[in-house]
């Protein structure tokens, strides 16, 4: 089991080291893009580093990266961050960041924390179209 653990580990890094990037920094804004109709993009912004997700419509699967944005940048259609459930995020730290595989083998969601370790929003790609739900842990 060590082996396929290191294995998977290594293969995924590149992806996951956009959390590294984002360390602890907090959530400042939520930018939502449409096309269609349909949510393919969002950008997360931590202070001067934001988490740019967008949905591939060629296999449904999330791409992810961090850049340097600012306000001014082109951000999206629509600031999403006073509405359910980025306002609860908004001045949290991030926390952790998960990556979701399908039976398919494609990265199709994200999993993310907010100042603790228990994820608490998923992204998830489907018919080319991020879906935005929030996660409750039960006590």
């Amino acid at each position: 089991m060590t082996m396929v653990k290191n294995r998977t580990a290594e293969a995924i890094a590149p992806m996951l080291s956009a959390f590294h990037i984002i360390g602890d920094r907090p959530l400042r804004a939520v930018w939502q893009g449409f096309t269609e109709g349909s949510l393919d993009r969002m950008v997360l912004i931590f202070n001067q580093v934001s988490l740019i997700v967008i949905a591939n419509e060629d296999d449904d699967s999330i791409d992810f990266t961090t850049a340097d944005t600012t306000e001014g940048s082109d951000l999206g259609d629509i600031n999403a961050s006073l509405s359910e459930p980025w306002r609860t995020f908004i001045g949290k730290p991030f926390g952790w960041g998960w990556v979701t595989v399908n039976q398919q083998g494609y990265c199709d969601g994200l999993l993310l924390s907010f100042g603790g370790i228990i994820p608490q929003i998923v992204l998830n790609v489907r018919a080319s179209s991020i879906y935005i739900d929030s996660i409750s842990v039960g006590g």
